[in-house]
């Protein structure tokens, strides 16, 4: 009867140390936090309906490159994307950068799991998440990039100037 009851748990969960827990739990936190804390921001700020300068609410400055070319730099439209995401505006968070719609997904699929693991101590659901992260990001941005720059070329709004 006792090895029915061991073999219902996870071998690794049952033998991990308590202080496994707790440094489960911690890193927890140290990546909920700034995911948090992201989501957030996403919601306060107001995303601008041209689809770009949201950012400028922080304090930032205009972009250099859009300024000089008339084109958006491979990142312009993200702060925009993603706060557009927040508030629900998916149509405008997709003409300002489609990768945003992507990256507010992620970072929120992210911020659950790690509060998850910070309140259970549990181990994470998903395979190395920073490198499916990083990778989504490589690759994300330029594909976001190309898709905003072959849309504004093909319907007139691109050059800006």
């Amino acid at each position: 009867m006792d090895s029915l009851r061991t073999a219902s748990v996870p071998p690794a969960e049952a033998a991990a140390p308590p202080g496994d827990r707790q440094a489960r739990r911690l890193r927890g936190v140290l990546i909920a936090a700034p995911c948090w804390g992201m989501l957030v921001l996403a919601s306060v700020l107001s995303p601008h309906a041209s689809g770009t300068g949201t950012h400028q609410e922080l304090g930032l400055p205009i972009c250099s490159f859009q300024a000089r070319t008339g084109l958006p730099c491979p990142t312009c439209g993200l702060t925009t994307s993603v706060s557009a995401t927040a508030h629900g505006r998916i149509a405008l968070a997709w003409k300002a950068h489609p990768f945003g719609v992507f990256l507010f997904i992620g970072v929120l699929a992210l911020a659950l799991t790690a509060t998850t693991d910070a309140l259970t101590g549990s181990r994470w659901r998903w395979r190395r998440p920073a490198v499916w992260l990083a990778w989504g990001a490589l690759l994300g941005i330029p594909a976001g990039w190309a898709a905003k720059l072959i849309l504004g070329l093909v319907d007139g709004t691109l050059p800006m100037r």
